[in-house]
């Protein structure tokens, strides 16, 4: 027995390090002096230049690979963590590399890859490198900080920014020449408020929210869609918003638990960021209203919530908006895994799967158009393997572009305790 246990261990220890010395060697060894340079060279003779601005880390990250292969066992393995970011931009990195190495019959890429650390003044810096003005493209950085300094320098420069990560709308504005790839929170209240039409055509809305700056936003966001809807519809829906400290709906005192019809079907539309207050409001409506036909709808964030019960969330049909949702029953979805797999030696995650899309849209959308492509894709839809992008221009005024904004979001039903897309 004790000998099978040391067999067990020296297995997944070889494992181990046949893992971390291959993610290590793929991604390490192109960005350890700061640049480097890829030429994929394809049937299109035209050469398209991409610098890549992420916060890689790369000392540290370093170090942490060698306490990984250092370490005594599996156990003191999984304890040591990277920084957030750095695996964003590592996970990031895996997914666009498996798509350049994929793909064959499109154009020739000249990548850039740089690490700024996550900060202001190494982002400066890699801005100031001569290099970076001969750039077609320009993805990054992660943080909005960083994100913001380098759409500037790409405004200033005519360069196409695209920008996977932060949704800020504060980012940039009069620029053409940034295509934000991550769905602002108003494309997320809107896809809510569309699914909510599509299958709850006569249902009582409730929009409940705490009183403070994001939430009423967004909750007032909710609440002028319907009453738009609502000025022009034959059937109209019963609607309520109620914040927290008010508490006044229509113009009445009232509670939340009065406002649900045991009639109708009730939408509840929790505009909350807070854990705490959301895992009230769920307890709450759970315990007093078990018997309401109730359906509630969360913010994005709520999916990765620590203290959010999962019995609260999965029995009251819980509806929550998500960029991200890969359907293994798609081929392409099934090809990606098993060459993801095969390459790295581990399941890729949601950044992996957005390296591998981005790039891959970029790829699709230069053979297509050329490097001017993003005005060209107003009718046109990118399906990836676990992404959308659907992309429109959002305009300041009638004649001015703020920038592009990729406008897809599911909306993911929780059933059974799984994810279910339903719209």
């Amino acid at each position: 027995m004790e000998s099978a246990k040391r067999n067990k261990t020296n297995t997944e220890s070889t494992g181990l390090n046949q893992i971390v010395t291959s993610i290590r060697h793929l991604l390490l060894t192109s960005i350890f002096l700061m640049v480097a340079q890829f030429s994929f060279a394809q049937t299109d003779t035209t050469l398209y230049k991409v610098g890549l601005i992420l916060p890689f880390q790369v000392q540290n990250t370093d170090g942490k690979f060698d306490e990984i292969l250092n370490a005594h066992d599996l156990h003191t393995a999984n304890r040591i963590r990277f920084e957030d970011d750095a695996l964003i931009a590592l996970d990031f990195y895996q997914g666009l590399m498996q798509s350049l190495n994929e793909d064959s019959d499109s154009v020739r890429v000249e990548l850039h890859v740089y690490d700024n650390w996550n900060t202001d003044s190494a982002t400066s810096e890699i801005l100031k490198r001569p290099e970076l003005k001969t750039m077609d493209f320009i993805i990054g950085s992660v943080t909005t900080p960083t994100a913001k300094l380098v759409a500037d320098f790409c405004k200033a420069n005519k360069i196409m920014n695209i920008q996977p990560f932060t949704p800020s709308k504060s980012l940039t504005s009069d620029n053409p020449y940034h295509l934000k790839i991550a769905p602002t929170i108003d494309a997320h209240v809107d896809n809510l408020y569309q699914s909510i039409l599509d299958s709850f055509p006569e249902a009582n809305i409730i929009i409940y929210t705490p009183k403070n700056e994001k939430g009423m936003a967004l909750a007032q966001r909710f609440d002028s869609l319907f009453i738009s809807y609502n000025s022009t519809a034959e059937t109209k829906y019963a609607l309520a918003m109620l914040n927290t400290t008010d508490m006044i709906a229509n113009g009445k005192k009232t509670t939340l638990d009065e406002l649900i019809n045991p009639s109708k079907t009730n939408i509840l539309i929790i505009t909350s960021y807070d854990e705490p207050f959301v895992q009230s409001t769920l307890r709450s409506i759970f315990e007093k209203n078990s018997k309401a036909n109730l359906v509630v709808y969360g913010l994005p964030t709520w999916l990765g919530g620590d203290i959010l019960r999962l019995d609260y969330i999965n029995n009251l049909h819980t509806r929550i908006s998500d960029a991200f949702f890969a359907d293994t029953s798609k081929p392409k979805t099934r090809y990606f895994i098993e060459n993801f797999i095969s390459r790295y030696h581990a399941e890729p995650s949601k950044y992996a799967y957005l390296g591998y899309d981005v790039l891959s849209f970029i790829l699709k959308s230069v053979k297509s158009y050329g490097k001017d492509f993003v005005p060209q894709l107003a009718t046109q839809r990118y399906t990836g393997t676990a992404y959308k992008f659907d992309v429109n221009a959002a305009m300041k005024d009638a004649n001015t572009i703020n920038y592009y904004e990729n406008n897809h979001v599911n909306v993911l039903k929780v059933e059974d305790y799984k994810l279910k897309r339903v719209w």
